[in-house]
């Protein structure tokens, strides 16, 4: 008889385990894009660290990450840092949803940015996508709550920075969590601050 309760419990434990698991590797296997856009989106990390490596070229790859969100967050970087070749090809990337600003939202986020014009069109990584990305990485990491806290709401820079600082630079060495940061803060900040973004919210 305990034998058949040990046995029992044994693949009790197993199945629920087994459970975890699958959900687990169907999260982290999960495809966020397509084939051919993910390619995209490798050249636009290759790009972005070109251009942080330019920018602080005395310090490794994964501390000019945290130096470029440091600078982003404290409106130190120049308008024209937010340009790059693949911006149009970025931006038609159906990783992006659109909603209408309020001329009180678009003045209170001109101060945010610290910029004289801003897209009246918000732009953010939709949340299909984010969540998706955000399953790619570990749940724990500040990568993750960003991209979630993003899905959702409007994050202030300064609350961004606190959240993304939450990763390590081991952690920099994941491409997601990279990505996650050139998406999420150099690609969406760009789309916001520039009023010739061409959008797609009448189309």
């Amino acid at each position: 008889m305990l034998k058949k309760l040990i046995l029992i419990l044994f693949f009790g434990l197993s199945a629920c385990k087994t459970g975890f698991d699958y959900t687990s590797t169907y999260s982290t296997s999960k495809e966020c894009v397509e084939k051919e856009q993910m390619k995209t989106l490798e050249k636009t990390v290759e790009l972005f660290e070109s251009k942080i490596e330019n920018q602080y070229p005395e310090i490794s790859r994964e501390a000019a990450y945290f130096k470029f969100i440091s600078d982003w967050a404290n409106n130190e970087l120049p308008m024209n840092f937010f340009k790059d070749s693949l911006e149009l090809k970025i931006r038609s990337l159906n990783i992006w949803a659109e909603s209408n600003r309020s001329e009180k939202e678009l003045n209170m986020e001109k101060k945010l940015y610290n910029v004289d014009t801003m897209n009246p069109i918000r732009v953010k990584l939709n949340p299909d996508f984010s969540v998706c990305l955000a399953n790619k990485v570990d749940w724990m990491l500040g990568t993750s709550s960003f991209l979630r806290a993003n899905s959702k709401y409007r994050i202030s820079p300064k609350l961004a920075k606190k959240q993304l600082y939450k990763t390590s630079e081991y952690d920099l060495k994941i491409f997601e969590n990279r990505l996650t940061i050139v998406l999420g803060v150099y690609y969406q900040t760009m789309f916001n601050i520039k009023t010739t973004v061409v959008n797609t919210l009448e189309n």
